[in-house]
């Protein structure tokens, strides 16, 4: 992976559920050709023990036996040399590097002082009527993936669904075409993605133990802790195990309800021991999801849905039935299944009865993860390396209360953080001065931190232990 922070934080965390083909990755392009290595080289070393045993006319056994320290000594170098040899493809000096930022003792940020807008003492101000709020989490969701004359970098693009849904509604973009936020450091994984478009923070080693129990920032004011103090009932579900990466401790201590494979299977929704990729494919989250929204609509009560997709995950996505076979490349068809099915889902919204009170927020967690050998983008762009700098989140509201005009959904410089505020504003909240923790509502044309500093600034002043953010932990 070309970024540490993912690597690091995601290995630092509960990996419980962690789809098979990660770890047979591994296995298939680490441990196996350096125990093949290793075997060539015991091969090598006693065939010539063999002949140096023979020729002072000793017996070859014994003399590998009688000369075990050798045998020891090639084996450490051999692994002291493999070490190395990953330690320099991986770069593992970095992860020392963030090891040593997240131990070391807080500092006080002035940057924090000056930019942090403690949500707590904020007025916000809901709508008579407050609006259902629905949030699609899309796995590794680009704009990029659309086509170049709408702004992508492909000749055909993955997206046509999606792209055309962003052109008759909202999309925040950084050029005058499809575009989204910028992928900075501590949010750019699912739930470094997810933490800082729900609380406008970023992930910085967020969790503590208190009594025994794994807590998230829980003195951070989120999204959904507001929607919750306002009578909403919130729903996150998503076809993996909570416990992957700590998802739980954030989202349940935020007054979520999560709906994970196991609660589908104990629910009876699921075969008790179904398991398809990472938990179970989005084909069945979509057709779950319209199940739950129906529950939720019958309610008099507003409501908070999210739900994560998974089949778009790096490296290869997962090809459901339904997936097309247009493009060479796997995770090309499965981005089009994905951008398929969100359609449907959209068309099945507008026929229920909740739809005009409701607004639909599609957003990528993060962008694509990529590694030195696994970058569909850049091989299948005709951009070539111009690519890696076009590479934005994507993201679509739809049917916002806040109409966004040119001047402020365009050309634009943001960040997942301020989609915080801007969620908020899309269901008709009126938030004073506009901005919630490191975010700024994109609908009030506020200048977004991005903007102000830049993406290099952001991501060396947020991402530092602070006095400041330990008091949210």
């Amino acid at each position: 992976m070309h970024r540490p922070y993912p690597v690091f934080f995601v290995t630092h965390a509960s990996t419980s559920g962690v789809d098979a083909n990660t770890f047979f990755s591994v296995l298939k392009c680490v441990l196996i050709p350096a125990c093949v290595a290793y075997g060539v080289l015991v091969c090598i070393y006693v065939a010539f023990l063999r002949q140096y045993a023979k020729a002072l006319n000793k017996p070859h056994i014994i003399y590998f036996f009688t000369n075990g320290v050798h045998f020891f000594l090639v084996s450490l170098v051999y692994l002291l040399f493999v070490g190395c040899v990953i330690a320099v493809v991986l770069k593992a000096w970095r992860y020392l590097g963030i090891s040593y930022a997240i131990h070391k003792k807080p500092e006080y940020s002035e940057f924090y002082e000056k930019n942090y807008v403690a949500p707590e003492q904020v007025k916000i101000a809901f709508p008579q009527k407050k609006r259902n709020l629905i949030v699609i989490f899309m796995e590794s969701m680009e704009s990029t993936f659309s086509s170049i004359e709408d702004g992508g970098v492909f000749t055909e693009s993955c997206i046509p669904n999606l792209t055309a849904l962003a052109r008759e509604n909202c999309n925040f973009s950084n050029t005058d075409k499809l575009g989204g936020a910028e992928n900075l450091e501590g949010t750019s994984w699912t739930v470094a993605g997810i933490l800082s478009k729900l609380s406008g923070l970023p992930y910085f080693a967020p969790f503590a133990k208190r009594d025994g129990k794994l807590t998230c920032i829980p003195h951070a004011v989120t999204l959904t802790d507001i929607l919750q103090a306002n009578g909403y009932r919130c729903v996150f579900s998503f076809g993996s195990e909570k416990r992957f990466e700590n998802r739980d401790a954030f989202l349940e201590g935020h007054g979520i309800e999560i709906h994970d494979i196991n609660w589908f299977k104990k629910n009876g929704w699921l075969p008790k021991k179904y398991q398809v990729f990472w938990g179970f494919e989005d084909m069945k989250l979509f057709d779950f999801a319209r199940r739950e929204l129906t529950q939720l609509g019958e309610n008099d009560e507003p409501f908070f849905y999210a739900m994560l997709t998974v089949d778009t995950h790096f490296p290869n996505g997962y090809a459901c039935p339904k997936c097309p076979h247009i493009f060479p490349r796997q995770i090309m068809n499965v981005l089009r299944c994905a951008d398929m099915q969100i359609a449907e889902l959209i068309a099945w919204m507008k026929k229920q009865a909740w739809w005009e009170n409701t607004t639909v927020v599609i957003t990528g967690d993060h962008n694509y993860l990529d590694a030195p050998k696994n970058n569909f983008i850049a091989e299948a762009s005709p951009l070539y390396k111009k690519t890696e700098a076009q590479r934005k989140c994507l993201d679509i509201f739809v049917q916002s209360v806040k109409k966004c005009s040119q001047d402020v959904c365009k050309n634009r410089q943001f960040s997942s953080y301020d989609m915080f505020p801007t969620m908020l504003e899309s269901i008709g909240c009126e938030i004073e001065g506009g901005a919630l923790a490191f975010g700024r509502s994109l609908y009030s044309g506020k200048k977004t931190l991005v903007e102000q500093y830049g993406v290099q600034k952001c991501n060396e002043e947020l991402m530092k232990r602070t006095t400041q953010y330990e008091e949210l932990k």
